[in-house]
């Protein structure tokens, strides 16, 4: 058993995907609710004390969503309270509390992604695409940090020579400008000859390779079929009407059957899933230094 940090990039990518795609497209509420509470527990798992932060940001864009939805959207059969002669309905609320509940998880899922996925995990995934994609966004990844200290180096050379003022908002922003132009500069050249390099070097000359350190295990092909069954059994679910909700102007959602169970219990398995092989490999963890 295997953390999803220590999973290969494949089969991570490929479940976050997964994950992250179905309350998008499938706006059940069961599903929505899942989806924002194993995100939720998950980021709360992986950052300990660090996930307040998180929460509150994404706490106060829920509210945001939840609130905005009622006072643009006027649809909707009961009336809840009148502001201004404007009705608020409760089918208004109840949808703009569940499109806040999927984008919210949504939020969570790929704060919960960036934490897991690094550059060199970024670029195992690119280069099975395609190995110049791969190099195309490694030069990307290296110039980020390049164009940095070079934005400092300039703003420091030109504030010595007195060429840069921050006296007030338009000298700033005028000084800013003239740094950037030079750096711009600077990084098109510094591209131009890192590409001659390259093609000298016979970049481009024969079919390209990608060298990466992950492994593709037993575990990571489980993990990837298993994710992509769950997601298989959710999207029959929709496309079969098993997963359909109105809320407007009357809520009417699809009848009960087994189909559109067995797809609500697959998704609350796939949000789940995170949270279960971090708590059992810690447990594991504990366990074998306990016997130590």
């Amino acid at each position: 058993m295997k953390k999803l940090d220590d999973m290969h990039p494949l089969s991570a990518t490929l479940f976050f995907l997964c994950v992250t795609l179905i309350p998008m497209f499938i706006p059940y509420p069961i599903i929505t609710a899942v989806s924002f509470i194993g995100a939720a527990v998950y980021v709360t798992v992986q950052e300990g004390r660090a996930s307040v932060r998180t929460h509150l940001w994404v706490g106060l864009l829920f509210v945001i969503l939840t609130l905005v939805n009622p006072l643009i959207s006027h649809k909707g059969a009961t009336i809840l309270f009148m502001i201004n002669d404007t009705p608020v309905t409760l089918e208004a609320l109840l949808y703009g509390l569940n499109s806040a509940a999927g984008l919210s998880s949504v939020v969570y899922w790929f704060a919960a992604f960036a934490r897991i996925m690094d550059s060199e995990k970024l670029l195992c995934v690119f280069s099975v695409i395609s190995a110049r994609a791969a190099l195309v966004m490694s030069c990307a990844l290296r110039y980020i940090p390049l164009i940095r200290a070079q934005f400092r180096k300039t703003k420091t050379a030109q504030r010595s020579l007195g060429l840069y003022s921050d006296g007030n908002i338009v000298d700033k922003i005028r000084g800013d400008m003239r740094v950037f132009s030079v750096v711009i500069t600077w990084a098109l050249e510094n591209g131009i000859v890192t590409a001659d390099s390259m093609a000298a070097r016979g970049c481009g000359s024969a079919k390209r390779t990608a060298f990466t350190t992950e492994r593709f295990t037993a575990f990571d092909a489980f993990a990837a079929a298993a994710a992509a069954v769950l997601t298989g059994v959710c999207a029959a679910a929709a496309l079969y009407d098993r997963l359909d909700i109105a809320f407007y102007p009357d809520i009417v959602m699809s009848e009960g059957s087994l189909l559109g169970a067995a797809a609500q219990a697959a998704y609350i398995i796939l949000a789940a899933v995170p949270t279960i092989l971090s708590a059992g490999v810690d447990i594991r963890w504990r366990y074998l230094r306990s016997r130590a």
